[in-house]
């Protein structure tokens, strides 16, 4: 019966008696259509893509997959995708009679609450509890360790690497009992029960309770799925980790006091189980309703994070531990779990197809990799050459702050050997002590054998093999570039031996400083002998691009002397070093140069710029065209819309604060011209002021004498006038009165003389 179905799908093959067993049970249950009609809810999410991809090929045939899309995307692009996954149809959710048939329709169905709609979850959940259904169905529904977050706890003493707990009571060295690191004791699918939810998961929770209410529903088999933090496949809860690592940001955090464990599962593994919950051997024990999907790690939070950082960022990064009122992410309450879960049954037997069974750190390099591939992060590899004075700096350095973010690996030999003789290590004083003793030969070089092993480590560090690196110079020939860029192809049974070998490379260094004497200038390399190993690209180091600058002496030597290119600053040292560059790239007898290494042997397309003939600008641009014919790079990189409304931005913040200035200008003009103002007007005012207090005293001085001199002199004489008016009442009196003050005129005066004389 098995053989026939796998023939009427195209595959006649042998069958094992694994694959039999559930095969006959499929079709009891499916009839005679042996193709599974599966509904995905959310096809186009993160953990509908994972389903996706396990299940579309589930016993060993392509089966029917119907599914929903999260919304949001054009419809090409969601038809482009659904095609790539194996999709059939999607399902429109407008008309829900028509949905809720598309669902029945199915042999399992699976609905993710990580992007689901819980109203439309639990919808589909009570149409299902009153529907007749004509063919057995499994539903799924995946949930999350989160439900379990808020669960009571009993701690117990952390596992010590033989497997037994610490005992309380005992005593350090200095008598002093030990404190006993705790953990909280494993939780299983039998505590089920005692689980509880925080705020943000009591819907989960209610969820989970009503698909188990199903199970009395004759032909429906429900299932949930507790799903452990999901990582894997470009990451989800985990993506501003690894972001940051692979952009080699120090950012990140650990959450006081970092010791609490997380349970993880990668997404591949959930789907797995799903995938063996329904397509299972009958002759085994029913799988139980309610499972846990964890990885049998037993990971804290702290290891987690340094694990990322260790693994993608720069290596023996310290990470900062910040209480959790400073902790600003967005996934800071998963970050704060603390809880050990037990796989379910069929996760712990030895059938069960793990994809990451041993957990997150185990297999960071597999997830890393994973997590480029998802994210569309490629490493950006390339050797620019030319002769001294070509100006290779200045457009390695425009293609490392364009391609490789900030703080880019831009590299030059010169900095590799500086960075190796500053490492603070016994090997690196000896190294310097060599290049001290070489530097008195001109053109003297160290060993090639060293000078490759310097590079290689570089090479090999996290910043170059996620992000890439831009090489200035180096390789400077053939034999150069076939030493870093070659790599011996092991024998069968020889993997072990060679990372031996890689182990003993610091002593051999050691060694080599110690015997070797100082080289010549050339003719550093190591004679083969006649049982050469085959040697092939090593592809984790070798750059996808190289670049070739031309340019002739008499501008080079311009370029220095006028500052816009670096190179030796003596005509001496400038022409030794082009003769040089000449006999490795440009010799007359036709030797292999160091392009026809890239061209020849990796078979790349060498970039040929004259740069005497074009701009550094125009150089830069046929650089871009070059790296991008296959493709724009995404690797975080901002787009050119978003680099033109930036520079846009930039421009109209320059203005803008250039009108500031000026309107700032005008007003402290203004203000300086009011106060001036001010200042001369109150000036004026206290001028006025002093004047008129000056007159009313002068005029208060010259009052004073005049008011004596007429009370003394005329107020007598005058009085007496008015006397004589009274008496004679003449018929002008004042003609009589001033008459009479003529009169007596010289009466007034020889008073005067009188008194003064």
């Amino acid at each position: 019966l098995a053989r026939g179905v796998l023939a009427v799908g195209g595959k006649a093959q042998a069958v094992s008696t694994r694959v039999v067993k559930p095969l006959i049970e499929f079709v009891r249950r499916s009839g005679s259509d042996c193709t599974m009609r599966i509904f995905i809810n959310n096809v186009d999410s993160y953990v509908g893509k994972a389903l996706c991809a396990d299940l579309r090929g589930a016993l060993e045939q392509e089966n029917r997959l119907l599914g929903t899309v999260t919304g949001g995307s054009a419809e090409a692009e969601v038809m482009e995708l659904a095609q790539s996954m194996g999709v059939k149809r999607i399902v429109a959710r407008e008309n829900s009679e028509q949905y809720l048939k598309d669902v029945l329709s199915c042999s399992l169905v699976v609905y993710d609450l990580h992007s689901a709609n819980l109203e439309e979850v639990e919808t589909v959940i009570k149409h299902l509890k009153v529907a007749q259904l004509d063919h057995d169905t499994t539903f799924v529904i995946i949930s999350s360790v989160n439900v379990w977050a808020k669960t009571k706890k009993e701690y117990v003493p952390v596992e010590g690497e033989d497997g037994e707990g610490e005992e309380a009571g005992e005593e350090g060295e200095d008598g002093i009992e030990n404190e006993v690191k705790k953990m909280p004791k494993e939780l299983s699918d039998a505590d089920m029960d005692r689980r509880i939810p925080p705020p943000a998961f009591e819907s989960w929770k209610y969820l989970e309770t009503l698909a188990l209410s199903l199970s009395s529903k004759d032909k429906l088999r429900p299932h949930v799925v507790s799903a452990g933090i999901l990582y894997g496949n470009g990451e989800t809860t985990f993506n501003e980790l690894f972001k940051e690592a692979w952009l080699t940001r120090a950012t990140h955090t650990i959450i006081y006091p970092g010791d609490n464990y997380i349970p993880c599962v990668h997404v591949r593994d959930v789907a797995r189980l799903v995938k063996t919950i329904h397509v299972r051997d009958p002759s085994t024990t029913q799988v139980a309703p309610y499972l846990i999907a964890v990885d049998k790690a037993r990971l804290t939070q702290a290891e987690i994070v340094r694990g990322i950082v260790s693994q993608i960022s720069k290596k023996n990064v310290d990470v900062p531990v910040v209480s959790p009122e400073e902790a600003t992410s967005e996934f800071r309450d998963v970050m704060t779990l603390d809880l050990i879960m037990e796989p379910s049954a069929p996760m712990k037997s030895k059938s069960f197809p793990w994809w990451s069974r041993d957990g997150l750190v185990a297999n960071l390099e597999k997830v890393a990799a994973e997590f480029c591939k998802w994210r569309n992060l490629r490493p950006i590899k390339m050797v620019v050459l030319g002769p001294p004075g070509a100006g290779a700096e200045r457009l390695c350095s425009m293609v490392a702050e364009r391609y490789l973010h900030a703080d880019p690996p831009h590299l030059t030999f010169d900095q590799i050997l500086q960075d190796a003789m500053n490492a603070g290590t016994a090997s690196a004083e000896r190294l310097r002590e060599k290049v001290q003793l070489l530097s008195q030969k001109p053109g003297a070089k160290l060993p090639l054998k060293l000078r490759t092993k310097l590079v290689m480590k570089r090479l090999m560090s996290n910043v170059c093999r996620y992000r890439g690196y831009v090489l200035e110079g180096y390789p400077e020939n053939y034999e150069e570039a076939n030493a870093l860029f070659m790599e011996k192809v092991p024998e069968e049974g020889e993997e072990a031996a060679a990372e031996e070998e890689g182990e003993g490379e610091e002593g051999e260094e050691e060694e080599e400083e110690e015997e070797e004497a100082p080289p010549p200038p050339e003719d550093d390399e190591e004679e083969e002998g006649d049982g050469v190993p085959k040697r092939r690209l090593n592809a984790a180091v070798a750059p996808q691009f190289a670049v070739v600058l031309h340019s002739s002496p008499a501008a080079c030597k311009e370029r220095i002397f006028a500052g816009t290119a670096k190179g030796p600053l003596s005509e001496a040292e400038f022409d030794l070093r082009t003769a040089e560059y000449h006999r490795a790239n440009l010799a007359l007898d036709g030797s292999p140069g160091t392009s026809d290494f890239f061209s020849e042997v990796a078979q790349e397309r060498v970039l040929q710029i004259n740069i005497d003939e074009v701009g550094e600008e125009e150089a830069f641009q046929s650089m871009r065209v070059y790296m991008e014919a296959n493709g724009q790079f995404f690797n975080y990189l901002k787009s050119e819309e978003e680099r033109c409304r930036e520079r846009e931005a930039e421009l109209a913040q320059q203005e803008r604060e250039a009108d500031e200035r000026r309107n700032r200008l005008h007003q402290e003009r203004e203000s300086a011209e009011n106060a001036l103002r001010a200042k001369v007007a109150e000036g004026e005012a206290a001028r006025r002021q002093i004047i008129a207090e000056g007159e009313a005293s002068l005029l208060e001085a010259e009052v004073q004498p005049l008011r004596q001199y007429l009370m003394t002199n005329v107020v007598p004489t005058l009085s007496d006038g008015l006397s004589e008016v009274c008496k004679e009442q003449p018929e002008d009196p004042i003609e009589f009165l001033a008459q009479y003050l003529f009169a007596h005129a010289q009466d007034i005066q020889g008073t005067l003389d009188e008194r003064y004389g």
